[in-house]
């Protein structure tokens, strides 16, 4: 990975440790276990300039807080450790943009912290306790309208589609219009065999990384096919180990010794 590549995406600093959320689909379940290091209250990160250098080297445009098996958020030093990347990857010709993708139930209780990133990507599968306990193994419900009313960055959503929602399409696309989402991304579980029909009697009106993009009622609204995408990334694990896959769990760095 040395030299500079603009085809990087972007760099995902993973948490480990206790979640607040219960999903049964989590990514942690796919990646070896000795991987998944908590360091909820570690600071710095293992392994933190090595990857620094790495988004330096690469010229990488975008830092993504996000986890393994825990929400970001639950990290204890979060304003700490985006305060110094912001710190240390200033000095590129261009800057570099900090995100955080969460499931959102901290979001409010931390918004200040929320503000300090550049954008945000809420994990948010449905507004129906029902549904949402059965993929989030919660039944609390984020407020996503006072989320976005409250946000002064731009906030995405992130909706999984499975058995259990992929029929409730229109209707999440309704409330999530009302709570003042502009952008929804519908994701297709890694590996999934099953076909969930999602929005296949719409137009598509343009396509990201070979994925379709439709407008509907003022939402920009993409289909996510992670077998399908061609995005790139730098993953630094739990443990320190720096993974060159977007798809975390085909990951090549794990089977080095």
């Amino acid at each position: 990975m040395n030299g500079k590549d603009p085809t990087w995406d972007f760099a995902n600093v993973l948490f480990a440790g206790p979640c607040n959320r219960f999903c049964p689909f989590c990514i942690g379940k796919e990646i070896p276990g000795r991987v998944n290091q908590e360091n909820l209250d570690l600071f710095p990160l293992r392994n933190q300039d090595e990857f620094v250098n790495r988004i330096r080297d690469l010229v990488i445009p975008e830092v993504v807080f996000t986890g393994t098996t825990t929400d970001p958020q639950l990290y204890k030093h979060e304003e700490q450790l985006l305060l110094l990347l912001k710190e240390q990857l200033s000095g590129g010709e261009s800057p570099v943009r900090f995100s955080v993708h969460t499931n959102g139930v901290l979001a409010l209780q931390k918004i200040r912290v929320f503000n300090q990133y550049n954008r945000a990507c809420i994990s948010f599968p449905s507004f129906s306790p029902d549904i949402y306990e059965k993929m989030m193994g919660s039944r609390r419900v984020p407020d996503l309208a006072a989320i976005v009313r409250e946000s002064e960055i731009p906030v995405k959503v992130s909706c999984i589609v499975n058995e259990h929602n992929f029929r409730d399409t229109d209707r999440f696309l309704d409330l999530a219009a009302d709570a003042g989402i502009k952008r929804i991304v519908f994701r297709k579980l890694f590996g999934e065999a099953r076909n969930f029909p999602i929005l296949e009697d719409r137009a598509v009106e343009s396509y990201y990384r070979e994925n379709p993009v439709y407008r509907i009622n003022g939402l920009e609204v993409t289909v996510w096919d992670f077998d399908r995408s061609t995005s790139k990334s730098i993953n630094l694990f739990p443990d320190g180990t720096i993974g060159s896959s977007y798809l975390l769990a085909r990951t090549p760095e794990f089977t080095r010794v």
